[in-house]
């Protein structure tokens, strides 16, 4: 008589575990939901969801902005002949990218040339300075903070090969929506 060994299939208890994690994913968003409904306002519900090691909206949106904002800065730094070692971005409480120019702008002589962007201001460029200087911005492209990224290395050239300084005035925008500036920077790194 044969014996018949049971049979471990590692295909079941991976999709036991996938199905533990979407039950998971399924009882934390419900909890969420749960305390999102029950708070007193925003700063409460964060404070409970952080307890619980929950993830807060405004985290969900830095994360999404972080995994767009990359690849979007370097589809300008290529646009503008940046390399990719020339290149920063974050996310924290605000958004920011640098790009190193390599020229110099005729004013300051001595002092390397960047190209900026933040969440609020869009693109703009700038002297390099010191921390604690004040800052020396030349120009910022005016309109949409999240433009193609040719519009950014024409912007770029422009700027460069004008004598003028073309600074506009910023009015900062109250609140920013991190989603709208995800979707925008999507838009231009999944289309081209």
């Amino acid at each position: 008589m044969t014996q018949v060994k049971p049979r471990h299939e590692s295909g079941s208890f991976g999709r036991s575990r996938t199905e533990a994690q979407r039950a998971e994913s399924v009882e934390r968003t419900r909890a969420a939901r749960t305390i999102a409904s029950h708070c007193h306002d925003t700063v409460d519900r964060d404070h409970l969801l952080a307890m619980l090691g929950l993830p807060t909206p405004a985290m969900a949106a830095a994360d999404g902005l972080a995994a767009a904002l990359r690849p979007y800065v370097r589809a300008v730094a290529t646009a503008v002949g940046v390399p990719a070692d020339g290149t920063t971005c974050e996310v924290t409480d605000t958004a920011t990218a640098y790009l190193a120019l390599s020229r110099r702008w005729h004013a300051h002589p001595d002092r390397d040339l960047m190209l900026v962007w933040g969440e609020r201001e869009g693109w703009g460029i700038a002297v390099e300075t010191a921390p604690g200087e004040t800052p020396v911005v030349l120009a910022y492209l005016s309109g949409d903070p999240v433009p193609h990224p040719d519009h950014v290395a024409a912007f770029v050239a422009d700027s460069l090969a004008s004598s003028g300084v073309g600074r506009r005035m910023v009015v900062l925008p109250a609140t920013v929506d991190r989603r709208l500036l995800t979707e925008r920077m999507n838009r231009w790194t999944t289309t081209d």
